[in-house]
């Protein structure tokens, strides 16, 4: 039977691969994202690898087994819909939401879950713009994120306009729009960000990039 400490490195794995980590994850990374020492990380994973759920390269790091992907991609949906929940329903910022559905998703068992997404109207993000994974288990983990997550000089795929109409043609005429790429230029201090399509620039206000959703996969950069 899994301990919650053992979920926990289940789900870090997951969310450094969703900011764009490239599996095998070094044990280092894996270390610092969890704040424990790489011994305890290299103890855990030997045991995570014996119930088949990880698989670990030396001198290169830890990545998924089938299993262990689902299982992630479970625990983070719970996380995610329980978010979602303390902020719509229950008035939490996103930070105090983020905390408490972390505790929630170890307690969550999967009907309990697909309950809370129904309850939700099945969402497909987080109030803070993150995808939440659905439940077919035969998928990869998505990088699905909100524009306002990357950094300046980031590229990523555009995956979904979820802002209002006339800011959607907007985006479009300029050639922001889903199957497209887009970097960031620059963010000023008057929270307009500047991004390049690759046919144009463009001004985008702060809150219409929480609406923006992109995937950080192949051809993105996280430097």
């Amino acid at each position: 039977m899994q301990t919650e400490n053992a979920e926990m490195y289940l789900v870090t794995m997951a969310l450094l691969e969703e900011q764009g980590t490239t599996p095998p994850i070094p044990l280092p990374q894996l270390a610092e994202a969890l704040e424990v020492q790489v011994v305890s990380v290299n103890q855990m994973v030997r045991k995570l690898e014996e119930e088949g759920l990880v698989s670990y390269q030396p001198y290169k790091g830890v990545s998924f087994s089938e299993t262990g992907a689902a299982q992630a991609r479970s625990f983070l949906r719970s996380r995610r819909l329980w978010e979602t929940f303390f902020v719509e329903h229950l008035g939490y910022s996103s930070e105090e939401a983020d905390a408490l559905a972390c505790r929630m998703e170890h307690l969550t068992e999967p009907e309990m879950s697909e309950r809370l997404s129904r309850f939700l109207e099945d969402p497909i993000s987080s109030p803070a713009g993150w995808t939440i994974p659905g439940t077919d288990q035969n998928s990869t983990m998505e990088r699905s994120i909100a524009l306002s997550q990357l950094r300046i000089g980031q590229e990523a795929e555009v995956l979904e306009l979820k802002t209002p109409a006339a800011a959607t043609n907007y985006l479009q005429t300029h050639g922001l729009q889903p199957g497209g790429r887009v970097r960031v230029q620059a963010i000023g201090n008057d929270h307009i960000w500047l991004v390049s399509t690759g046919e144009s620039s463009l001004s985008i206000e702060d809150s219409l990039t929480r609406q923006i959703m992109v995937s950080v996969g192949a051809g993105g950069s996280r430097d």
